[in-house]
């Protein structure tokens, strides 16, 4: 993976079609952004390309939001999202000895939402987090990212935004652009190209959601030095997740879903140890089950 691919990757958890934040008419099957979910994520071996061994990882997770003002034109909403992934090496460990990682994430986001007419919408959010293994906690655990993004609707069918986006996830602080569209031709189809995320969504009815999406995935965490000396480190894992998806409504908001893959150009570093770590991974797949709330 390029390392200009991999500037664009704290993004994925922010930009996405959700993030335009619009309310579904009644005309369309394409259900509403989930408020909340709750998860659980296989991803098979991949062996590493330039040495023997290999990595897998098991990750669950869950995010819920609530409403804090919800007005004509004007909402706000705060959240927690938590993750953990247990990571897994096997035949080759990581240069400090452990072929086992339990690693968490815990963010607070809020989310503002602004109608200045039917056109122009905007969205910030603000999200405050904590990447760790809980072992030790100090300032390098804490990240802040933010999205401030302005959409426009083009006409009936077509939608675009643009804003920028900050992060320290991936190490030094930096400001990217965030841009993309939303095209619907009609109540049942949707494509997205939100950078850096891509993604066709089918629905034949009220019940049920076909998705088909590349997207830029991974994650970033300070962790203590296993050696037991020295200062922390950082361990970044990054991949291009392909796949299809299924989303099922159970019953009122509560939605069902599956979906499966492979990921490919993964990356697992090591930052900031004695003696540097990186990898680059073959692909694998990978499959995500859990439950969703919409709205």
């Amino acid at each position: 993976m390029t390392r200009f691919t991999s500037l664009f990757l704290g993004a994925i958890f922010l930009f996405s079609p959700a993030g335009f934040a619009e309310e579904r008419t009644e005309e369309s099957f394409i259900p509403n952004y989930a408020v909340g979910n709750t998860y659980y994520t296989w991803s098979d071996d991949a062996d590493f390309s330039n040495a023997p061994g290999s990595f897998s990882q098991e990750e669950f997770g869950f995010e819920a939001n609530v409403p804090v003002i919800m007005r004509d034109g004007f909402r706000l909403t705060a959240g927690v999202k938590y993750r953990q992934n247990n990571l897994k090496f096997s035949g080759a460990p990581l240069p400090f000895g452990t072929t086992s990682l339990d690693l968490h994430r815990v963010d607070v986001p809020f989310n503002l939402w602004k109608d200045f007419n039917q056109r122009w919408k905007m969205w910030i959010r603000l999200q405050p987090g904590w990447y760790s293994d809980f072992e030790t906690m100090n300032s390098d655990d804490f990240i802040l990212t933010s999205l401030a993004l302005l959409s426009y609707q083009w006409n009936d069918t077509t939608k675009v935004a643009f804003g920028a986006y900050y992060s320290r996830d991936l190490g030094e602080e930096r400001i990217l652009p965030a841009v993309g569209f939303i095209f619907e031709p009609d109540p049942h189809w949707s494509i997205a190209l939100t950078f850096p995320r891509a993604e066709l969504a089918y629905a034949p009815n009220e019940d049920w959601l076909f998705t088909g999406r590349a997207l830029l995935n991974g994650a970033g965490w300070n962790i203590t030095n296993p050696t037991g000396a020295g200062p922390d480190v950082d361990l970044n894992y990054r991949a291009i997740q392909v796949g299809l998806g299924i989303d099922r409504r159970i019953s009122g908001p509560w939605w069902a879903y599956l979906n499966g893959g492979m990921q490919v150009g993964q990356e697992i570093e090591v930052e900031g140890g004695a003696i540097p770590f990186q990898q680059d991974l073959e692909s694998s797949a990978f499959l995500t089950g859990g439950i969703k709330v919409r709205f």
